[in-house]
């Protein structure tokens, strides 16, 4: 599933983590990130899949469009808590 930009930012923000932050860990530019964010289509697929795939082994898991309700997110339990974050 292609995670829309958005449920990107969404996943970054339920993390507690910012930008410059999410961008140390991941090695994907701090500027990248941004333009992600503001769903700039110049970043290429791979990029922003990288940063999917980086949130996905962190344990957040993104659940897609059934028809009935739009695509959406979940976060471990004990993701939420400030420290646990692995990349």
């Amino acid at each position: 599933m292609d995670v829309p930009n958005e449920l990107l930012r969404a996943a970054r923000v339920a993390l507690g983590i910012g930008q410059r932050e999410l961008a140390k860990r991941t090695g994907i530019g701090q500027r990248t990130i941004l333009r992600i964010e503001r769903n700039d289509e110049t970043v290429t697929l791979e990029t922003r899949r990288r940063l999917q795939g980086a949130y996905e082994d962190a344990g957040v898991t993104f659940i897609p469009d059934d028809g009935v309700s739009g695509p959406g997110l979940r976060v471990r339990r004990e993701l939420l808590k400030q420290g646990n974050l692995r990349f």
